[in-house]
């Protein structure tokens, strides 16, 4: 829901002091939306920042009784409240209304040199800094969480920010379900959640489960897209039999930057809401290539939880190029030129702009600055009492940007005080509005239904998600959370109902027609005897995937496939998938390029959720678009040629896959080969690998492996797999 901004909002919401509402009011999850208690959206800005003295700067300090690195101790818990205060008293004028508390573990690590973490058995040899956890000490955690991270959060709150908690450390780079690092997490969140404090502020703090997980995998170590969901929802069930009702946020892989796996199986329970990352030349938003379309658009892809829950991007910053300073690798292995000081280099008028258009797009994002000092000017503050932005103001960096948009955003989705009289222009609708009251859609389309109500006062809110609705035709289409999918040929009504707090119902209804690719005689792909008589045309590629069109069409990829069923599939691309329990039969999925997907064949699955080791396994495209190989990322060309038949190519090795078209091309002779091909049943074919290449991930070879020890550090493919280095 893109942010309306009238004169009326503004001035009522200046005259009523808009946030800075104390005590600071409770929120909970409605939809995808913060909501606090009369079920007003609230959308949050602040920053990150993290009780070290070393992170801090050496601005505070302790009693250094172990030597001069030693600052973690009850001196030190002193010096540190006493600094912060003064931060949380510059993140208020700087319009915050959000701080991320990193339970830093320069507290819980013990200093003895023979202890180690009892806990840590089965951590990798190599994990290092913040991923280590042999030094954590359950006994210092335990210690410090009253004296000094719940002082924090009181503190917070007590200048107006609500407070979202991280876990000591770092994920190490390899996680599996049920391993020492979820053990460990699992006591972290387990203490925490008992405290009494804690479970007394559940409106005010909530939980971000881990920090920066990348690859996780299941108990047995396999890539599984319920991992994730395996994962985290033990310590979900634990913090919630603990009596604790607040929000929880979990994190995705990759840096915290995929969370598709979400999308088909999500955290289960209430409160529940998605913590995201997000940095210059993530979710293919660069300086270079700023188009906000594109960056909402893969936004989504990335992260489809947006559409359901809440999302925070706990982490954030940009500064331009700086050629004087210096610059480093990013979690990615991606070259970052040097800045002002963050860890991403960009420009708010490039990325910049793009990102906020994906904030104002989607409207229930909240955010934190990676730091403190990427907002203002730290010494600048404790010397005067002012803040100033960061990096000298400089306009293009995100210290003036964020300043300038917390300030816009804090007359707007703000909290109202848990006892506000429910009365008055604010709470009085004067209208239902629909985006549009008709629906023409496809079999297998899911889109969103965009429901708004007016008020008095001028604001408006997305009630969507917590409308209920009512469908005549149930087997046509379904509606969950304010989303229409389509699910056989047919027409259907719709009627959306909402009640405001004054108890007047409002309601809306829809027309939603569905049509579809009836592909519905097509079982297992290893059998097309029963569906000659339908017009299709296959691509022989090596696992037999498949285009459909009229038979009569010429398949020269001047005029790829036209039309199925009248319905124009231009754009339209198949991947097919292993049906499990079945070798040799693959379930073909239609899919446009914007992302939806059409099941030909059951239920929409996985690609590639049963181990395929050794073999391929694509998604295909048309006209000359590329195809993917989805096991290890190498990039395919697809090429028809006329009289030749379709050659696939691997573009990292130059080989291609030969097609097994007859030699010269002729219609008739084509499909009956294809015809008796497919019929004996569809096989897989074993790709052969180069074994000594090293290539990036993008698929380009740069070495060989006797020149692996030259290469710096980063994730490569090498032997058709993913090594790091």
């Amino acid at each position: 829901m893109k942010r309306i901004f009238t004169l009326i909002t503004i001035l009522c919401a200046l005259g009523a002091g808009a946030q800075g509402v104390k005590p600071l009011p409770s929120l909970h999850t409605e939809g995808r939306w913060l909501v606090d208690k009369h079920g007003n959206q609230v959308v949050l800005h602040g920053v990150m920042d993290t009780p070290s003295n070393y992170f801090n700067g050496g601005r505070w300090e302790g009693s250094k009784a172990l030597g001069w690195w030693d600052h973690y101790n009850d001196t030190g818990v002193t010096n540190c409240l006493a600094y912060f205060e003064k931060l949380f008293k510059g993140m208020e004028k700087a319009k915050c209304d959000v701080f991320r508390l990193h339970m830093d573990p320069a507290w819980t690590n013990d200093p003895a040199d023979g202890y180690v973490y009892a806990g840590s058995v089965g951590q990798a040899s190599d994990a290092s800094g913040e991923a280590d956890i042999k030094k954590f000490n359950p006994e210092r955690y335990q210690k410090y969480m009253p004296q000094l991270y719940l002082k924090l959060a009181e503190m917070a709150m007590k200048y107006g920010m609500y407070v979202v908690v991280r876990p000591p450390g770092v994920c190490p780079h390899d996680l599996k379900v049920g391993d020492y690092y979820n053990q460990y997490l699992m006591y972290v969140w387990d203490v925490f959640s008992q405290q009494e404090f804690v479970k007394d502020h559940a409106g005010q703090i909530s939980i971000e489960l881990a920090n920066e997980p990348v690859n996780l995998r299941n108990a047995q170590n396999q890539d599984d897209p319920k991992a994730l969901h395996d994962y985290f929802q033990p310590i979900v069930n634990k913090i919630r039999e603990n009596g604790f009702t607040g929000i929880i946020w979990a994190p995705g892989t990759g840096w915290q930057a995929n969370y598709t796996s979400y999308a088909t199986y999500p955290i289960e329970g209430d409160n529940i809401g998605y913590a995201v990352h997000d940095y210059t030349g993530w979710y293919g938003c660069s300086d270079a290539n700023p188009d906000p379309q594109n960056k909402i658009e893969q936004f989504h892809k990335q992260v489809p939880v947006v559409d359901t829950n809440p999302i925070i991007i706990t982490e954030v910053d940009w500064s331009p190029e700086n050629p004087s300073a210096q610059g480093h690798y990013n979690e990615h292995n991606e070259w970052v030129q040097p800045n002002y000081g963050t860890w991403s280099t960009g420009s708010t008028s490039k990325w910049g702009k793009a990102y906020k258009a994906m904030l104002d797009y989607y409207g229930n994002i909240s955010m934190t600055l990676s730091g403190t000092g990427c907002l203002f000017d730290i010494d600048k503050l404790l010397s005067t009492g002012n803040v100033y932005p960061a990096f000298n103001g400089l306009e293009e960096a995100c210290g003036k940007a964020c300043m300038d948009w917390y300030a816009e955003y804090y007359t707007v989705n703000y909290p109202h005080a848990d006892d506000e009289a429910e009365t008055g222009d604010f709470y009085t609708i004067e209208s239902l509005k629909a985006d549009q009251e008709s629906f023409d859609l496809m079999i297998g389309d899911k889109t969103k239904i965009l429901l708004n109500v007016l008020y008095r006062d001028g604001h408006t809110k997305d009630i969507s998600d917590v409308a209920t609705y009512e469908v005549d035709e149930p087997s046509v289409v379904e509606v969950k959370k304010g989303s229409i999918r389509a699910l056989a040929n047919g027409e259907a009504q719709v009627q959306a109902s909402y009640t405001d707090v004054q108890g007047i119902i409002w309601k809306k209804s829809f027309v939603v027609k569905v049509t579809g690719l009836d592909l519905g005689a097509l079982t297992a792909l290893s059998s097309l005897s029963d569906i000659t008589d339908q017009p299709f045309a296959i691509v022989n590629k090596e696992s037999q995937k498949m285009f459909y069109g009229p038979e009569n069409q010429n398949l020269d990829m001047g005029d790829p496939l036209g039309v199925i069923n009248n319905k124009s599939i231009s754009g339209y691309m198949f991947k097919a998938e292993a049906i499990s329990g079945r070798d040799g039969c693959y379930l073909l999925r239609l899919m446009t390029l914007n992302g939806s997907e059409y099941s030909v064949y059951g239920k929409p699955g996985y690609l590639n959720s049963q181990p395929t080791t050794g073999w391929c396994s694509f998604i295909l495209g048309l006209n000359n678009q590329n195809g993917e190989d989805v096991k290890d990322g190498a990039v395919w060309e697809i090429k028809y040629e006329s009289g030749k038949g379709f050659t696939l190519k691997n573009m990292a090795t130059g080989k291609y896959l030969k097609d097994a078209a007859p030699a010269k091309y002729d219609a008739p002779a084509y499909f009956d080969f294809l015809k008796s091909s497919v019929t004996a049943g569809i096989h897989k074919v074993e790709r052969s690998v180069d074994n000594d290449a090293v290539y990036t991930l993008q698929g380009i070879k740069i070495a060989t492996l006797q020149q692996w020890d030259a290469l710096p550090r980063g994730i490569y493919i090498v032997g058709g797999k993913k090594k790091l280095k």
